[in-house]
């Protein structure tokens, strides 16, 4: 019997670590005429690869990736907080974001966030 539940907890364990997807809503958009889109990717590094990366904005995460995987949002234009958790690793940085442009973001081990045109 210990081994039928130590089997199925483990189990549980590694397949809540694949879960990928929204966690909570991104921040509400106030203005839509100048509000800006973000597709983010999570690079195919082996650097926290079997982890699940947390996407954060403005110190809340709000979705899960896996390796390669990509999502794209859209926000308001101005000043905002994105980061990511990674296992034991966090990383914020502020970003700037201008009013009616897309941007392309790659989230890589190192703590890189980037928002680049496109």
């Amino acid at each position: 019997m210990r081994k039928q539940t130590a089997a199925v907890l483990l189990a549980a364990i590694i397949m809540s670590g694949c879960a990928s997807g929204p966690i909570n809503p991104t921040p509400a958009i106030k203005r839509p005429d100048s509000a800006v889109t973000v597709t983010i990717e999570r690079n195919r590094s082996l650097v926290g690869a079997p982890a699940t990366m947390f996407f954060v904005i403005n110190n809340q995460r709000v979705y899960a990736l896996q390796i390669g995987q990509r999502w794209s949002f859209r926000i308001d234009a101005g000043e905002h907080r994105f980061g990511y958790d990674l296992g034991f690793n966090s990383c914020r940085q502020r970003v700037m974001l201008e009013p009616g442009k897309r941007y392309f973001v790659k989230l890589t081990p190192i703590c890189e966030i980037e928002p680049r045109p496109f």
